[in-house]
């Protein structure tokens, strides 16, 4: 049985970049340096399976949690942790309403429509 999930490369240099950054600050509780490799691969795998992850949307939002994250340690963190500090996924571009309003021609087709459905309504 193979438990390991798979984890982009993108996502896994995430992870290693901030697991050596909050080694560095030493935090209590810290693993120890010969034990990094297994815990970042711990880390990537448990946020890869949290969800579905898009870099272009979510890479800046993991990078922020690190941030925070690691600006708010006081001892070395669980992974459970980082969720606190995930920005919310920005909204997607709502579409905007057409520019030019309808013309006369196109008032009328749609008053003929709007009347030929009363009409199918009433019988």
């Amino acid at each position: 049985m193979d438990v390991h999930v798979k984890v982009p490369r993108w996502l896994g240099e995430i992870v290693k970049f901030h697991m050596e950054r909050l080694r560095l600050l030493n935090l209590e509780a810290s693993p120890p340096a010969v034990a990094m490799g297994e815990v970042t691969r711990i880390w990537a795998e448990i946020i890869a399976e949290r969800g579905r992850f898009e870099q272009d949307v979510d890479a800046p939002r993991l990078h922020a949690a690190f941030f925070a994250l690691a600006a708010h340690a006081t001892r070395w963190p669980a992974p459970a942790q980082l969720w606190e500090h995930l920005p919310k996924r920005p909204e997607p571009p709502r579409l905007k309403a057409p520019v030019t309003p309808p013309s006369e021609e196109e008032r009328a087709k749609i008053r003929a429509l709007l009347q030929q459905a009363r009409q199918h309504l009433v019988r």
